[in-house]
């Protein structure tokens, strides 16, 4: 038997070691042996400060019964509902792309339209606006021609020697450019340049337009004209003869 010291529990089991109540190291102590009867009440040891606590009961959770049942009946009526509209619907499109027109629209189908008569006569008015159409359409057939042909470069002469007797000479007067350019044709935008010709060079002119132009501050004429095997156009501004 065992007693603590500091608040004088007994305790008959040998195998604690410290007080339940303070925690202090118990002791051992001798008492005599006492007799007691078969009907006395056995030893009871209370511990102080210990409460009888009801024991935990874990709470049963009750199941609705059927509910998962409710919920699978529930969709598989949705699902019946929409195979039944499914199949309703391909069943409508399959009868109606299926339907034969009747012998009335056949015999409109096949009849021919009445042809116009030949021989009726002719509305002056309308003839007039076809007419007026297709001299407005004559008009801008013409002009688009018109327009297309003012893109192309004029066309020119190709210089060719002159067999006539009595070729004129004439001496490059160039002192600026230090040559006079000779061109395939007798235009600076549109004629090409095939040779200079240096300043003060001799060359012999075949023949020259008519018309005078300008160009820049000059005047003159596009001339033929040969030098060194080569025969080229050349403006006459910048020729001494």
């Amino acid at each position: 038997m065992k007693q603590c010291p500091s608040c004088k529990t007994t305790y008959t089991d040998e195998s604690l070691r410290f007080c339940l109540t303070d925690g202090t190291a118990l002791e051992a102590t001798e008492q005599e042996t006492l007799v007691r009867s078969a009907t006395t009440n056995p030893l009871r040891v209370d511990i102080p400060g210990a409460e009888t606590k009801p024991a935990f009961r874990q709470p049963v959770l009750e199941k609705k019964a059927g509910s998962p049942l409710v919920k699978i009946i529930l969709g598989l009526v949705a699902v019946g509902i929409v195979l039944v509209g499914a199949a309703a619907l391909i069943g409508a499109l399959i009868y109606f792309s299926n339907v034969r027109p009747t012998s009335n629209e056949i015999s409109k189908q096949t009849t021919p339209a009445p042809s116009p008569n030949s021989s009726s006569t002719i509305d002056p008015e309308k003839q007039r606006l076809q007419d007026e159409l297709a001299n407005m359409q004559r008009k801008l057939d013409e002009q688009k021609n018109a327009n297309h042909t003012a893109n192309l470069p004029p066309a020119f002469p190709t210089p060719t020697r002159t067999t006539e007797p009595g070729v004129v000479t004439a001496r490059v007067n160039s002192p600026g450019d230090g040559f006079l350019a000779m061109r395939s044709a007798p235009s600076s935008e549109y004629g090409d340049r095939v040779a200079k010709i240096p300043h003060g060079a001799v060359i012999n002119v075949e023949n020259c337009q008519r018309e005078k132009v300008r160009i820049g501050v000059r005047v003159g004429r596009w001339c033929m004209v040969t030098y060194d095997g080569r025969t080229g156009w050349v403006f006459d501004a910048w020729l001494d003869y």
